[in-house]
């Protein structure tokens, strides 16, 4: 009896395992574009699937609940945003209030752009009050860390009070953010988020140049 290659038997695997990444890539793809259109609560594994082609056996390969897909949408907004600040401020090394008036035009430009749905951390936050759920950790992750990294260009200013000046300016941009969704960007507040930052420094550095 012939009997089946060892090549044939290695491949099976390889091949399913490439196939379940991709299922799951596709899943992931569909859903973070559903839950930042649509919102997450009102998007169901059954869409998800249904969107991606794919059976909902490849969702629970991937993700073991919803929770985890929800994780996992948060942690790749989270270093997705956090990698374009960075390559923003890269642009100005060293140049502090330089680097606050990109930070601030950047956010304006995001909150006043067509088709923005808003901060996803603030939209979760939104649908999500229970403090216990797994998605609050990297909510709140980001947004300290917004507070952290103003707090640091600010002190790099020389500005005194800087953990102050920095909760105002934070201020500033989530209101900004929430602001779009109610009142829309170009036309609402937001429009206004970069000068009001920008007046909030510069006053401060008056102040105390004085």
């Amino acid at each position: 009896m012939k009997q089946p290659s060892t090549r044939a038997k290695r491949s099976g695997p390889k091949s399913d395992s490439r196939s379940e990444k991709r299922a799951g890539e596709r899943i992931f793809e569909v859903a973070a574009d559903l839950f930042y259109r649509e919102s997450i609560r009102s998007v169901g594994v059954e869409t998800i699937v249904q969107k991606a082609g794919v059976a909902k056996i490849s969702l629970y390969r991937s993700f073991a609940s919803k929770d985890d897909l929800i994780v996992a949408y948060l942690n790749d907004r989270n270093e997705t945003y956090w990698r374009a600040i960075d390559r923003l401020l890269a642009k100005q090394e060293g140049e502090p209030r330089a680097q606050l008036r990109l930070l601030v035009d950047y956010i304006a430009e995001r909150t006043t752009t067509p088709g923005y749905r808003g901060c996803p951390f603030i939209n979760y936050a939104a649908e999500f009050p229970d403090r216990s759920h797994p998605g609050h950790r990297i909510a709140a992750a980001n947004k300290q860390k917004m507070r952290d990294r103003l707090t640091g260009l600010l002190k790099a200013t020389g500005i005194g009070d800087a953990a102050r000046l920095a909760d105002a300016v934070f201020l500033v941009i989530d209101g900004a953010y929430a602001s779009s969704q109610t009142l829309g960007g170009r036309s609402g507040p937001a429009k206004v988020a970069a000068w009001a930052a920008n007046a909030l420094i510069n006053a401060q550095l008056g102040t105390e140049a004085n």
